[in-house]
């Protein structure tokens, strides 16, 4: 009967540990905070000569003031990055690596000259949105959104970037947005690279350049990281479904933009009014 006994205390004592043990390892698991999906923003900025002066000047005091306006967008269980490629005569990617954007609030200031290697551009872009570069988010990750600016057409074959661009598939989820500075660009080029003629843009002044680039840039960056949209359907939304039902939504959002601004008084326009450019 003691054996027995004692043999019964021993499973208990043996099945207490056990537990213990479990708790233990389960702790420091429960400890760490739920992973964070991660959304990068693409500028893709023309500096080429065409840029310089007043252009170049009010591009880098709306791209100082909209950093800050996008901290937060997409709440805490979202990491929004930015990374800036810059292109003229060639490219350079101002940010070395996406950066979060808590930690990118100090703007360096572009200068312009050169001549308009977009194609060239257009194929590091497509080179660097990998899992093996930019986007190499250990779990989950939204679809980036990468924003064109340009005031001019390109001096180089685009169409080889375009190409490459439409084989990546991170590229064709994305949303891509193009605003066109002034009236001296080859909007077909911008087409082509939106794929869709209601995600191009056209600036028609300084002060409409300054109030678009923040508006997209809020705008997309709310798109862009946010969840599944709610769906009556009983069938599981696919990841080209939740992508296409942000394209919609951004294509709605850019049309009141539109109308927005452009409808605007100048004098409402954050007091940047330009007559022209």
């Amino acid at each position: 009967m003691t054996d027995e006994m004692n043999l019964d205390f021993e499973e208990i004592a043996f099945e207490d540990f056990c537990e213990q043990v479990d708790a233990e390892q389960d702790d420091p698991l429960d400890a760490l905070p739920p992973a964070k999906k991660s959304m990068v923003f693409f500028f893709v900025v023309d500096v080429s000569t065409s840029m310089q002066g007043e252009k170049i000047r009010s591009l880098n005091a709306v791209m100082r003031d909209v950093l800050p306006d996008l901290v937060g967008i997409g709440g805490s269980e979202t990491r929004i990055s930015v990374a800036v490629l810059a292109f003229s005569s060639g490219f350079e990617w101002i940010t070395s690596e996406p950066m979060l954007l808590e930690e990118y609030q100090n703007w360096k200031d572009l200068e312009a000259d050169g001549v308009t290697d977009l194609g060239a551009a257009l194929t590091e872009l497509s080179r660097k949105m990998s899992r093996k570069s930019f986007l190499q988010a250990p779990s989950l990750s939204y679809a980036p959104v990468v924003f064109l600016l340009t005031d001019g057409f390109p001096t180089d074959n685009y169409k080889a970037g375009l190409e490459s661009l439409s084989r990546n598939n991170w590229f064709k989820h994305g949303i891509k947005i193009a605003l066109a500075l002034g009236s001296g660009v080859d909007l077909d080029v911008l087409k082509e690279f939106t794929g869709d003629p209601e995600f191009v843009v056209q600036a028609g002044s300084i002060a409409q350049m300054k109030a678009l680039v923040r508006a997209i840039s809020v705008t997309s960056s709310q798109i862009g990281s946010s969840s599944s949209p709610v769906t009556s359907s009983s069938r599981e939304l696919t990841e080209k479904d939740v992508e296409g039902t942000k394209q919609e939504a951004m294509k709605e959002a850019l049309k009141g933009i539109k109308e927005d601004i452009m409808a605007s008084d100048p004098s409402e326009l954050e007091g940047f009014y330009e007559s022209g450019w």
